[in-house]
């Protein structure tokens, strides 16, 4: 615009002053003024702001005056929206205006939409200094929330008038804390004195909570606290709540309580110092005792002091050839792995001449070697009980069969594989074995490897016969023996591990001791058993005698009897010795159906003579059972001797005495009345007679032809007292009877003493 325009305007804005002051009828109407403005806005003579009815206007320099003394008013702070609705302004035109004079105005700011002024933000450096010397600690984000201001705008309000409005300093680990000397003193002087008066290990956490100071600033001052010795203990653990804290004099009377503990002990216990509040308690005791030789056991740490204790006691039962139990030696807190950890460290310094067993009880070879010897006694009876049972010459025989079966199936086996080498080395020569003989390059390795491989599988294959263990003392036999030993039974789960150990030892011994002895009874059974066999005939044939002088209606019982009982022996002999010979297993005691059972095992050629001297047993002639005996015996490789006549009178003899040697000795009524008939039939017949209690009425009727009558009387009554006695059973007539048998035992035992004098004299016989 140039001067002449302007000069123009200034005129025409005084003649328009003139005219709204005057009074005279000159006065421009409201109008007028309107159009007169307009104009000069059209013209861009005039800058006004109009107000948000349009009623107002007024200039940017007028409203920048205005938005000062508002925000002076409202005490250098106030928001842009609450200004425009003051000024009645669009907010625009106070943005624009409130943008120009921060521009122009160093100590205006605009934040967040408000304006502030320097006045204002003196007055927060200084309401923050009192926080500050208030409270001693303030944060940024507290600030944030109380005056509604962004935290960089606090944050560089507090750092900038830092040492001028406000006294204080800033947190080094966090930029938004700052806090006073004071402050730090104060909080400082409490943890230091609450870390004094503690006297046992304390948890951060606990400590923490006593002093009500912040996490991160209780850290803070315990660092530079211990940086400078100031705290009497120390933290241990990484750094955190969970950290304890333990106090110089607790560490002290803790080291004090390890070394009395130790020095009388000898060891130390983990969980003991666990709870005395020992983090690791193995590491803790290897820096603690760091000239100490000690041993560190799962539970425990063990000194020399035991150790030497254990060494001298193991090397003692060594020498003395016994054995040593360490746990009644350790204190009860040592567990089972201690002891067998203690052991395997003692092992190493003695020989090897010791074992272990039930994990604390060390046995020395001297000791198990006597305890084995112990054991050769059952071992030999139950050797000899095996062979003499049979029960191990049938295990002889079953492995000796799985051992050829196996045997006929490795030959197979070679046999197949020397055909296929055969086939191999003839097939590719084009003649056979008269074929040329050619040269193969190392190629032929390549086309031999299958084969060779198959070849060497067929080698490494094994034929593992399923050999038969015969175990002739069982583990209970071995433990119940081990058991007798009170030092050894009152051990926990020793007997169960020594039985373990030693029943193959003894088995060993006793199947060695019935190898002998099988090795022995081959030539000696034989003879043995063929003696007793033609013993047992020669018997049966004198017994046989003395039936032939009874009537003849008595004779079949007294030869069936015969029969049952010797005839029976001699035939359970027989099957004993061919099941022996035949590798057959069979019981002690042989019945009927064992004999059976055993005659579907043995060959052919043994089966039909024992098959009919085991019929003859249940008839009832003696003749029909001899018939037989001569090829029974052959079977089994024994011979049959021709009767000697000579040995009848010193058997009947021998017979009589042993009668009157068993009656003298015996009280029993009934058996003495037995004893009494047997020896006046032999007096009377000069033979003997094979007889049960219930043929001594038939021979008492023979004898009445036989022995004086008044003798002949008193043996019946007695018999006949004796019958009552087993009949009666009314208990008083019982007794009776028993009494009266007991006042005339004296009586037959005279009889049979004086046996000459109670024959009658035409048939008296010396």
């Amino acid at each position: 615009m140039s001067s002449v325009d302007w000069d123009e305007v200034k005129r025409l804005a005084a003649d328009f002053q003139k005219a709204q002051l005057s009074s005279t009828l000159q006065k421009l109407s409201e109008r007028n003024c309107i159009e007169i403005v307009t104009k000069l806005i059209e013209n861009k003579l005039l800058d006004v702001i109009f107000t948000n009815d349009g009623k107002e206007y007024v200039t940017p320099q007028h409203l920048g005056k205005e938005i000062k003394d508002e925000l002076y008013i409202h005490g250098g702070r106030i928001n842009l929206v609450e200004l425009a609705q003051i000024l009645n302004v669009s907010l625009s035109q106070v943005s624009k205006a409130a943008n120009d004079i921060e521009k122009h105005s160093k100590g205006l700011k605009i934040i967040l939409g408000q304006l502030i002024d320097k006045t204002y933000t003196n007055k927060v450096a200084e309401e923050i200094n009192d926080k500050l010397a208030q409270h001693g600690l303030i944060n940024v984000s507290e600030l944030t929330v109380h005056y509604d201001l962004p935290a960089e705008f606090l944050q560089s309000l507090i750092e900038r008038e830092l040492g001028k409005i406000i006294c204080g300093k800033q947190d080094t680990q966090n930029s938004r804390v700052f806090y006073t000397e004071s402050f730090i003193a104060r909080n400082k002087a409490k943890i230091r004195g609450a870390l004094s008066a503690i006297t046992k290990p304390t948890p951060l956490s606990a400590i923490l909570g006593q002093c009500s100071i912040s996490e991160r600033i209780f850290f803070s001052i315990l660092d530079s606290l211990q940086e400078t010795r100031q705290i009497p203990g120390i933290v241990a653990g990484k750094q955190g709540t969970n950290c304890l804290y333990v106090p110089t004099i607790y560490s002290k009377s803790q080291n004090e309580w390890v070394d009395n503990f130790y020095k009388q002990n000898g060891y130390l216990e983990y969980d003991a110092l666990t709870r005395l509040g020992i983090s690791d308690p193995p590491n803790f005791v290897k820096r603690h005792f760091p000239n100490e030789d000690i041993a560190f056991l799962d539970s425990v740490a063990v000194g020399t002091s035991i150790r030497d204790q254990i060494d001298s006691n193991i090397e003692e039962a060594i020498v003395t050839g016994s054995f040593v139990d360490i746990s009644p030696l350790l204190p009860s807190v040592f567990s089972d792995k201690d002891m067998e950890m203690l052991l395997k460290i003692a092992e190493k310094k003695i020989n090897n001449s010791t074992h272990v067993f039930a994990k604390t009880v060390v046995m020395s070879d001297a000791y198990l070697q006597s305890l084995n010897k112990s054991f050769e006694a059952i071992a030999e009876a139950k050797a000899r009980e095996a062979v003499a049972s049979g029960q191990w010459f049938q295990t002889i025989a079953q492995n000796r069969i799985k051992s050829k079966s196996a045997d006929l199936i490795l030959e197979s086996k070679n046999s197949r594989k020397d055909e296929r080498r055969k086939k191999a080395t003839s097939g590719k020569a084009g003649g056979g074995s008269q074929g040329r003989e050619t040269k193969t390059k190392s190629t032929k390795k390549k086309y031999l490897q299958g084969k060779i491989r198959d070849d060497s599988d067929d080698e490494n294959m094994k034929i593992a016969p399923t050999k038969i263990e015969l175990k002739l003392v069982s583990l209970e036999d071995i433990k119940n023996e081990i058991a007798k030993d009170d030092n050894l039974s009152i051990i926990d789960e020793l007997i169960e591990e020594l039985a373990l150990y030693l029943e193959q030892k003894v088995n060993a011994y006793a199947i060695s001791i019935a190898d002998q002895l099988a090795q022995n009874n081959k030539t000696t059974n034989l003879s043995e058993v063929e003696e007793r066999l033609n013993m047992l005939l020669t018997n049966i044939k004198i017994f046989d005698k003395g039936i032939k002088h009874m009537d003849k209606a008595d004779q079949p019982v007294l030869t069936k009897y015969l029969l049952k009982s010797l005839g029976t022996d001699f035939v359970n002999e027989l099957f004993k010795l061919a099941a022996l010979q035949n590798m057959l297993q069979f019981p002690e005691n042989i019945t009927t159906e064992t004999r059976q059972k055993m005659l579907l095992d043995v060959p052919e050629d043994v089966k039909e003579p024992l098959s009919n001297i085991h019929k003859s047993i249940a008839g009832n002639s003696v003749d029909d059972f001899m018939n037989f005996v001569d090829a029974a015996m052959a079977t089994c490789c024994l011979v049959l001797r021709k009767y000697d006549k000579k040995k009848e009178r010193p058997f009947i003899l021998g017979h009589r005495e042993a009668l009157l040697e068993e009656l003298n000795s015996t009280q029993d009524p009934a058996l003495a009345l037995h004893l009494v008939t047997s020896i006046l039939f032999s007096t009377a017949t000069q033979s003997v007679l094979h007889m049960s209690g219930r043929h001594v009425s038939m021979v008492l009727s023979f004898l009445r032809t036989q022995v004086q009558a008044p003798t002949m009387e008193t043996l019946s009554k007695y018999h006949d007292m004796v019958l009552k006695s087993l009949t009666c059973s009314d208990e008083e007539t019982k007794l009776e009877i028993q009494e009266a048998l007991e006042v005339g035992l004296l009586d037959i035992k005279n009889i049979a003493n004086n046996y000459k004098e109670q024959l009658k004299s035409e048939k008296s016989q010396e």
